[in-house]
């Protein structure tokens, strides 16, 4: 997999303290993955880059010690900025079966951003934004059904 930078205009004029933070939207058959520490609220899992660290570098690897999943593919959805965080948002497939990787942490899965479940107000607003791209028209819609399409093939074929 490679990588090219993802510093643009747009990020440059963000505030230099705001954390800047790696999302994946991982759509499994039964509903959207979401992980939480024993006593938080669900977010969609992810993390923050370490120093010279590329946002997407860092979602691979909070991927894998949050949940034990591997990502094969990823794809760049979208930047959702709050007064509190900078989230560059992906779509990803993930391989394997997630598993609870940090003792006292939590998993569920969701179907809609408006579950009962506790989930953060970030991730929430984020999951709004991700079911409108899902039915927009456009290339990138298109892309994320494509994307969804092989995600299928893959739990099939697992």
């Amino acid at each position: 997999m490679s990588f090219v930078s993802e510093k643009n205009n747009y990020e440059s004029r963000l505030c230099p303290t705001l954390p800047r933070l790696a999302t994946a939207i991982i759509e499994l058959p039964d509903g959207v993955l979401m992980t939480a520490s024993q006593s938080g609220r669900f977010n969609l899992p992810g993390g923050a880059s370490q120093r010279g660290e590329l946002r997407s570098q860092a979602l691979l690897r909070h991927i894998r010690e949050q949940t034990g999943l591997r990502i094969n593919t990823m794809l760049y959805l979208f930047d959702h900025v709050t007064p509190h965080n900078a989230h560059k948002v992906y779509l990803a497939i993930a391989q394997g079966a997630p598993r609870l990787q940090e003792a006292g942490s939590r998993m569920t899965l969701i179907t809609s951003p408006d579950t009962e479940t506790d989930v953060h107000v970030e991730s929430r607003a984020i999951l709004r934004r991700y079911a409108k791209v899902r039915g927009e028209q456009g290339p990138k819609s298109e892309a994320v059904r494509a994307m969804l399409q092989l995600a299928r093939y893959i739990a099939k074929v697992e």
